[in-house]
Formats: structure tokens, C-alpha cells, sequence
């Protein structure tokens, strides 16, 4: 006779029982496992995994998500105890003590480990605010007057942030002011530090965006003057410097594809004269006037995934992390 109990016996119950999602159980309950855990198993190709800190989870051992967790070596692994079921449809995750691991018909299943600069929007460990964005983007630079930078994109998942990829950037020539401190015009080539939203882009053609998109053509201005067109887009026939040529900067390489990163605009603040425009994600990844810079293909990545609100976080990594 197979018997369940305890906390393992009850979600079980819950599940269904016999007929239910779990099925008969397979196993006596069997204890004595890492950190105090037990664990047992059921006809319908699950095992449930109860240990003191986590509860009674079940992992499905004969999907794709459960096979990779048993790769890594079950509670005694990378990722440890499960802490949740497995969610979603389309893309299903089920989250563990260190990780996550995520399915799809696309991407197959993925390890996602807490760990690294996603790991600190969960920890409280970074500075800036991370608004519960689906995407944050993390834009590092390793000291002041560098504008060499790590560009680390980090997506939420059930409530967790985890690393999606990275790859190296550019920003200001003259890297990043302190933090609070207006970027200023872009002729003194500094990034401003800070949390910015994401909420459209541009470029010469549309990789493939959820992002309200702009195409680009020969009259296409960023304005740079003072006045009621500051730190915005607007067309005109002429030029006046420091208004921004949009279209000289799509031919040149830069805005073939970017991004509007609302630093002094809208809607993350009202627009303040003088303290700063045109600071974007685009193209052509060399050092910048003010923006981030990354390869042409990078851009297009970051627009097929980004989400209006996703945020941009920005600045010198003594500043950014506790």
C-alpha cells in the first residue's frame, strides 16, 4: 500500500487525487533529502517536492521543463527546490530557488539563473526604480569620463528579473554625469544617469516593433533650441543648429534604427530647457553625443521584444548598485 500525508498528501488532494492531475502515487513519500525535503511520484509522469522553505510543488518529470531541471542534478542542483508550479501557456516557466526555467515551441526550454546584474532589480540592491517593467535594460558603465558600457537586458518573469542577453555599448564620449546631474547640451557628449521609460522609436525601416513607430524621411528634426520644440520631433524643410537632422544621422549609420529614451520628457518628467535632448538607443555602436550605442542587428533585437514601458536604467556601476 502506497500511502500519502502531510503537506505532499494535501496538494495532492487538491490536484484531484486518483483521478486528478497527479494520479496514483507511485511511491511512499521519501524524506531525508537536501535542506530537510521530501519528495514523491505519480502515475501522470509528476513527482511532488515539499521542503521547508518552498512547500509542496510539483514538477512535471516527463516535460521538457522538468527534464532540464533533473539535468541539473534535481534539489541537489544549480537551480534547488521548485517554489512554484509551472505557469503560462506559450511560454511556461516554473521558478526554483535559483532560477528559472522557461519553455516554448520557439526557444525550446531555458536555464535562467538568478545571478549577475538582473538579480539586483530583484534584491533590492539597485538605486534606480525598475516601475515593474517587463524589460529593463541595464546600461553600465565601469567608472566616470569611460564610455565603454555592458548593455544587459533583463526580462521579468513570474515577478523575477533574469538575464535574456548582453552585449557591450557605447555612450557619451565624455561618459556619465553624477547621478541627478542634467546631461546638458550634447556638444559636452554626456549620458545622464537614471530609470527612463521606453515608448517609440524610429529608424529607416521596422525590424518588427511593439513600439509605436516613426519612418524616417528628409525632414525628419529633433529639436535642440530652446523653446516649445525642445527635446522633441517635429519636421521642417530647413536646418538650425542645435535641432537634431534626423535624417543626416540615418544616412550616416546612427538612426537607421533607435529607440526614445524619455530622460527630460515626458512621461517620466515634464521637459526642463536646457538640461538635455536626443538621448536614444540607436545604431552605429562607437561613442556617443549622449545616447547609447549598439550594432544595427542589437537594435533590431532589443525593438522586436520591447513593450511600451519598458525601462532603460543608465549610469556608472558604483551608482546603480548598493
Amino acid at each position: 500500500t502506497v500511502n500519502t500525508r502531510g503537506a505532499i498528501g494535501h496538494k495532492w488532494i487538491l490536484g484531484g487525487r486518483t483521478a486528478g492531475l497527479y494520479g496514483y502515487p507511485t511511491t511512499d513519500e521519501v524524506c531525508g533529502l537536501v535542506g530537510g525535503g521530501c519528495r514523491q511520484s505519480f502515475t501522470k509522469a509528476h513527482t511532488i517536492y515539499w521542503s521547508p522553505g518552498t512547500g509542496a510543488r510539483a514538477v512535471k518529470t516527463g516535460g521538457a521543463i522538468g527534464q532540464r531541471w533533473i539535468g541539473t542534478g534535481r534539489e541537489r542542483g544549480s537551480l534547488g527546490y521548485p517554489v512554484t508550479d509551472e505557469v503560462g501557456t506559450g511560454t511556461v516557466h516554473q521558478k526554483f530557488q535559483r532560477g528559472l526555467v522557461t519553455w516554448s515551441r520557439s526557444a525550446g526550454s531555458r536555464i535562467h539563473l538568478f545571478r549577475g546584474e538582473c538579480q539586483n532589480l530583484n534584491n533590492g540592491r539597485s538605486v534606480q526604480p525598475t516601475r515593474n517593467a517587463g524589460r529593463v535594460s541595464l546600461t553600465i558603465a565601469e567608472g566616470y569620463g569611460r564610455s565603454e558600457a555592458t548593455f544587459v537586458n533583463c526580462v521579468r518573469i513570474g515577478g523575477s528579473y533574469v538575464e535574456e542577453w548582453r552585449t557591450s555599448a557605447y555612450v557619451g564620449a565624455s561618459g556619465f554625469k553624477r547621478p541627478g546631474v542634467p546631461s546638458g547640451h550634447t556638444q559636452y557628449l554626456y549620458s545622464p544617469q537614471g530609470s527612463y521609460s521606453v515608448t517609440e522609436s524610429f529608424g529607416v525601416y521596422n525590424p518588427g516593433t511593439a513600439l509605436p513607430y516613426r519612418p524616417l524621411n528628409p525632414n525628419s528634426r529633433w529639436g535642440g533650441r530652446l523653446g516649445t520644440l525642445y527635446n522633441k520631433y517635429f519636421e521642417s524643410t530647413g536646418y538650425t543648429w542645435p535641432d537634431e537632422n534626423m535624417w543626416y544621422f540615418a544616412q550616416s549609420g546612427d538612426y537607421r534604427l533607435g529607440v526614445v529614451i524619455n530622460y527630460n520628457r515626458p512621461p517620466d518628467s515634464p521637459i526642463v530647457q536646457g538640461n538635455g535632448f536626443a538621448i536614444f538607443l540607436h545604431a552605429n555602436k562607437k561613442p556617443t553625443a549622449g545616447c547609447i550605442a549598439l550594432h544595427e542587428h542589437e537594435v533590431a533585437r532589443y525593438m522586436r521584444t520591447a513593450r511600451p514601458g519598458d525601462r532603460i536604467i543608465m549610469g556608472v556601476r558604483a551608482d546603480l548598485f548598493r
